[in-house]
């Protein structure tokens, strides 16, 4: 009987941090492993850091769900496909999610200690972030932005790790970062569209409505041409131009099969922004 009731509690918890759905915190690790594939480094190095990131990763993504699900409680029981998350439906309690919370928070910030100060300091500034974004669905029709602006920061952590400052390349990834999460969370929304309205939640998928693949689409294509220069070798050029054409016609032939009133095709869709991370990984870190 207590062995049931502890393993029914773990459940909750691992269901409380997303732990079934990994598309989470592989979206906010991968603007750090496209920061790690434009240095120089060794691979036994890159190896190490590839696995910082990825755990620094899932802690931090865990660490936000629970923020989020903290503060979308109550929305959450009137949306058909959050009611039955556990501090929606009541099966843990605010006082434990709290105590959870501090838990991968703690060691978020130890894995965050392994960096430089100004790396450190950089990591901080990025917790008011992690906060006000689950507010900005009530302000603005544009909460993708905010999320955008959270989620790639670890780009930025990378530069200051090994440049001892922002350069202009990093930037540039960051600002694709930021577009690109606009773009594949704009998918996402499309799922709760309907529930949003009524509930007065709002986001972009409302904001364009019918008119979204256009603004979807511009996304990718600007998220496409940055990446391109970030990762273009003048001594292949054909071979990288190749190459992002290939992305390019990969991501058009997916965004047309987007069924925009469907919420499992926007669910399958915004889960294949792993499969186009996974693409232009590979050409910054080949090219």
């Amino acid at each position: 009987m207590l062995d049931s009731l502890v393993l029914k509690k773990i459940t909750n918890y691992l269901e409380l941090i997303r732990f079934n759905k990994p598309i989470g915190f592989l979206l906010l690790m991968w603007p750090c492993w496209f920061g790690l594939s434009l240095l120089d480094l060794e691979i036994k190095n890159l190896i190490s850091w590839l696995l910082i990131f990825l755990l620094g990763s899932f802690l931090m993504r865990s660490a936000g769900c629970i923020i989020n699900d903290i503060i979308d409680k109550d929305f959450d029981k009137s949306v058909e496909r959050t009611k039955y998350r556990p501090l929606a439906s009541n099966r843990i309690s605010i006082t434990e999610a709290i105590f959870l919370l501090s838990i991968f928070l703690g060691l978020g910030l130890i894995i965050l200690l392994q960096f430089n100060l100004y790396s450190i300091m950089l990591g901080l500034m990025s917790m008011p972030f992690v906060f006000i974004y689950p507010f900005m669905k009530r302000i603005t029709f544009w909460p993708q932005v905010f999320l955008g602006i959270t989620f790639s920061w670890g780009a930025l952590i990378v530069s200051m790790q090994f440049n001892q400052s922002i350069t202009f390349q990093f930037i540039l990834l960051y600002i694709g970062c930021v577009i690109w999460t606009l773009g594949y969370d704009t998918i996402y929304a499309y799922q709760d569209r309907e529930d949003d309205i009524k509930q007065n939640i709002k986001s972009t998928a409302i904001l364009f409505g019918d008119n979204g693949k256009w603004l979807v689409y511009s996304c990718y294509i600007v998220v496409l041409l940055i990446f391109g220069f970030l990762g273009w070798n003048s001594s292949n050029s054909l071979i990288s131009l190749f190459v992002i054409a290939i992305i390019g016609i990969c991501t058009y032939i997916a965004i047309e099969k987007w069924d925009i009133y469907s919420s499992e095709s926007s669910n399958f869709y915004f889960r294949q922004n792993n499969i186009f991370a996974i693409m232009l990984f590979s050409y910054l870190l080949i090219f």
